[in-house]
């Protein structure tokens, strides 16, 4: 089980707080990214670490592990035994104990417990994880949030006027995850989005915001557009006339 987690995970340095207030749901569950650490390190000219997803839900026979892409494809799940004092990851057992400011601690016990990537601190903005080679990397909590796209098709209607395709209902994060639209054979080229909760470390002078990206598949790396708003926002959206996008976030209306 363990191997999974060597393949899912790498990198540390420094990692900016969450603007906002973090989520409402029990401690040991949520989705975490690295986005941030991963942005900032380029930013100032440094060597990002590969990006890395986490999402700790609840199954039927206690929690599951799963490592995520962007887009929150599942690429590994883990079952997670977690007692009163003790998590089993596979064949390694971690003694758990939570300090005074509430937060989950793991220290590794018995079992095979070296050479893999392996939690050290979970509280309710963030997860950190020690990898494989000793480095650490703090993977921030993300909020849910719900999206709709509409990407304008090649051809209009019979009648001429504009033709769209649209996709109501679909779950993104406000880390880094991304949705896409578009492509293959729906007659509309495809759109890709993305949401960051951006806090900008200093000496920047920018304010901190909900920002929504706009990415075409031919380059991933630089958005033709994006839109932003105060972090205490609920909703983000934008427009290009060939596509439009909003993203709400969860529980929030």
């Amino acid at each position: 089980m363990l191997a999974m987690w060597r393949l899912a995970f790498p990198l540390f340095s420094f990692m900016a707080a969450p603007v906002s207030a973090p989520p409402s749901e029990p401690l040991p569950t949520g989705t975490f990214t690295n986005e941030e650490q991963v942005y900032f390190d380029a930013e100032v000219g440094g060597t990002p670490p590969p990006w890395i997803g986490v999402r700790i839900e609840v199954a039927e026979t206690g929690l599951v592990w799963k490592t995520i892409d962007r887009l929150g494809t599942v690429l590994a799940s883990t079952p997670v035994q977690a007692g009163q004092t003790e998590w089993m990851i596979g064949t390694c057992a971690l003694t758990t104990r939570t300090d005074a400011d509430g937060a989950m601690e793991f220290v590794p016990g018995s079992g095979e417990c070296t050479g893999v990537t392996l939690p050290v601190r979970l509280d309710r903005t963030a997860l950190t994880l020690r990898l494989a080679d000793g480095r650490e990397t703090r993977l921030l909590r993300a909020r849910p949030f719900t999206c709709w796209m509409s990407v304008r098709r090649d051809r209009p209607k019979s009648d001429g006027s504009d033709d769209w395709l649209f996709q109501p209902g679909m779950a993104t994060h406000d880390q880094g995850g991304r949705l896409r639209l578009g492509g293959g054979d729906s007659g509309a080229p495809e759109a890709i989005i993305r949401i960051r909760n951006v806090v900008w470390p200093p000496p920047s002078r920018n304010r901190s915001s909900i920002v929504l990206y706009v990415f075409t598949p031919d380059d991933m790396n630089r958005a033709v557009a994006y839109g932003w708003a105060d972090p205490g926002a609920v909703r983000v959206g934008i427009n290009q006339r060939w596509m439009q996008a909003s993203c709400t976030l969860d529980g929030a209306e």
